[in-house]
């Protein structure tokens, strides 16, 4: 059934084309000479695109970008619906992992377009970023941009001092007891966005490895059973934030972004914010994205950590590619395409953008280039990148299916939900996967 889906999609995508409704323009010039790329995502973010975009245009005044941002939570399904139509943009952002395989159908080879438009690019760019952006049969569906990492979390650091917690906690024992403290002074302990299947999966895939290094990618590959007792320690700890208090009420009605982050953490409701090194940038005052809002009205330091250790082997960062850039394989403006995916893989906008917080870099021993304001901002850059750089744990899972199925796993045990009976149904999902 999936197949024939896929095989619809395709007859209707080259059906649209055909008849002149598809979304790529036929001329390759605008009648101004310039020529305009059609580029969907939801990364950058509204702030830091006019710069970027800026810089861009200065290098190429010829070419236009109609930069369409969707918040990721809907992003998804509006490409899905766009590319099997046929009227999808000339340029995307993708995300490893289920994502490639789902979407690499409708991908360019970007391996044959970097060679031909990006000479030199294979000696800078990193290489296992460059894995990650191929899908199972070893095609390349994208140029990496941004690599990130979790789990990580930032922290007001003023806030935390005056509910009487002097030092961030560094384990789960450490964490429920400040979460005590944290709770009697009126405020939130955690504000988490647990409406986000990427949180559920994200977190169960790193506790994970501080429960048994390896096992989860052993499972996903169908090499052992998902009720392992592994799994069931990993799923117990992430109900445990739950059950003990130390997430808000209702974080299961809740998304990230922007009701976590602005609702509770940056209206001073909350001391712990989890997400990924990808949001490091508020550690600096001068942030533009946290201007105006009440921790900078208050002058609050923030700082970013790893979360606190739940299992008996050290926290260590998940990593991966985080944004992928990819060329729609119908697209007739892919020379200027590439020379926008130039400019943010190795080029200004590579810098500028690594630079906002929002990831770290795809080129090798390229290094932070922002400035540094902030009183733990140094040592929060310090802490993520020496722990995506000595990660060899991959973020991201590959099997669409398996991820959904961890996502409605995490929570339901998370509203109380038998944890064993939960993982007996990602069993069962496993079990119909063609590997």
């Amino acid at each position: 059934m999936k197949k024939f889906m896929l095989a619809a999609g395709i007859v209707c995508m080259a059906a649209c084309a055909a008849f002149g409704m598809g979304g790529q323009d036929t001329a390759e010039e605008n009648a101004d000479g310039k020529t305009t790329v059609e580029f969907w995502s939801w990364l950058p973010t509204v702030i830091d695109w006019d710069p970027i975009y800026a810089a861009f245009k200065a290098e190429y005044p010829d070419i236009d970008i109609d930069y369409v941002r969707t918040e990721q939570s809907d992003y998804f399904q509006k490409l899905q619906v766009a590319l099997a139509s046929g009227t999808g943009p000339d340029l995307f952002g993708l995300q490893p992992g289920a994502y490639v395989e789902q979407y690499g159908m409708f991908c360019a080879d970007m391996q044959e377009l970097a060679d031909q438009y990006m000479p030199g690019w294979a000696d800078v760019v990193n290489a296992t970023a460059v894995e990650q952006s191929r899908d199972s049969e070893g095609f390349t569906t994208g140029m990496p941009v941004l690599l990130a990492g979790v789990p990580f979390m930032l922290y007001n650091d003023t806030l935390m001092k005056e509910c009487g917690v002097t030092e961030v906690p560094k384990t789960y024992e450490e964490m429920k007891a400040a979460a005590e403290k944290i709770t009697a002074a009126g405020y939130v302990p955690m504000a988490i966005g647990a409406a986000d299947s990427w949180q559920s999966v994200d977190n169960f895939v790193a506790f994970c490895e501080q429960f048994e290094p390896g096992a989860v990618y052993e499972a996903e590959a169908g090499l052992r059973p998902w009720t392992d007792d592994v799994f069931v320690q990993a799923m117990e700890a992430w109900k445990a934030f739950f059950t003990d208090g130390i997430f808000q009420n209702g974080a299961l009605g809740v998304v990230t972004y922007p009701d976590a982050r602005d609702q509770y953490f940056f209206a001073r409701k909350a001391v712990f914010f989890p997400c990924g090194s990808w949001h490091v940038g508020p550690t600096s005052p001068s942030n533009a994205e946290i201007q105006g809002t009440e921790i900078q009205k208050r002058g609050d330091v923030i700082g970013m950590v790893a979360w606190p250790q739940v299992g008996p082997n050290p926290v260590v960062a998940t990593t991966g590619v985080d944004f992928i850039l990819s060329v729609n394989k119908d697209s007739d403006k892919k020379e200027a395409a590439m020379k926008f995916v130039d400019f943010l893989t190795r080029g200004k906008g590579q810098e500028m953008w690594t630079a906002t917080g929002q990831g770290t870099p795809v080129v090798n021993g390229m290094s932070f280039t922002g400035v540094i304001d902030g009183e733990l901002q140094q040592q929060s850059y310090d802490t993520i990148y020496a722990m995506n750089a000595a990660s060899n744990a991959r973020r991201k899972l590959l099997y669409a299916d398996l991820d959904k199925a961890l996502s409605v796993a995490g929570q339901n045990i998370a509203s109380g939900a038998d944890i064993l009976a939960e993982l007996e149904q990602v069993q069962a999902i496993s079990d119909s996967i063609e590997r």
